[in-house]
């Protein structure tokens, strides 16, 4: 039987990942034999990381896997492969040994779409809000507005509970007691704020707030939240 197993860790006895498609590594065994270290092609991929990292499943011969929980796309690749998959954590040659002696469980719960796509800085520990500004009320797939302070409508992730709440922008712009960044942070404490095209004055007060500004080329929410890891730090302003 071949096993592959997700983890962080290049050897055998690495800890196994809870994340399946964004894993960096599958360890590959036969039965209890050793076979080879891949590395998972879904962590480079900007969208479908789980289905990306099934169908190397599929190439691999793979007739098992052991990860952590599953989302809904990974685990209609894997049944589409007939690929069985089992929870466990822990060393993954010790899943191994478990595994062979039918002590594991399949894995039953199918997570959200994004957690194994959204890691939470360290630096942010326990301040786990994202803001967007949004053009449309459309859930993850809500474009995002070049215009911060103008948009339509914020997005409002929680990183930890994985949860996306699109409201409508009320930012008082003249009020001469609070700017709109002090606005924002009464409302709802964002540890992080996504933008595209941002004023310098509102850089600034995001600055000496000790928030994190960031941006890239992602039209969506989900693009954004499935390319966590290629955002830049925002330090010039839109000309607004």
């Amino acid at each position: 039987m071949k096993i592959a197993i997700s983890s962080s860790e290049n050897k055998f006895n690495g800890l196994i990942d809870q994340r399946f498609g964004r894993c960096q590594y599958f360890l590959i065994f036969e039965d209890e034999k050793q076979i080879e270290i891949i590395e998972n092609q879904g962590a480079i991929q900007g969208h479908g990381a789980g289905i990306k990292a099934s169908s190397q499943m599929g190439e691999q011969g793979i007739e098992v896997v052991i990860t952590g929980e599953l989302g809904p796309n990974s685990t209609d690749a894997l049944n589409r492969l007939r690929i069985k998959a089992y929870s466990s954590s822990g060393p993954a040659d010790e899943a191994v040994k478990k595994l062979l002696k039918g002590e594991l469980k399949e894995v039953g719960k199918i997570s959200p779409p994004h957690p194994e796509t959204v890691p939470l800085p360290e630096t942010v520990k326990g301040k786990n809000i994202v803001f967007f500004p949004l053009l449309e009320d459309n859930g993850d797939e809500s474009k995002i507005s070049p215009h911060f302070g103008h948009a339509p409508f914020f997005g409002v992730f929680d990183l930890e509970k994985k949860e996306l709440k699109i409201i409508a922008n009320d930012l008082d712009h003249v009020d001469p007691t609070k700017s709109p960044i002090d606005q924002i942070q009464d409302a709802v404490n964002p540890a992080i704020i996504f933008a595209t095209g941002i004023g310098g004055r509102a850089i600034d007060i995001i600055s000496e707030k000790g928030l994190i500004l960031k941006t890239g080329p992602f039209g969506t929410v989900k693009e954004v939240l499935d390319n966590w890891d290629n955002l830049e730090e925002l330090t010039t302003s839109c000309g607004h």
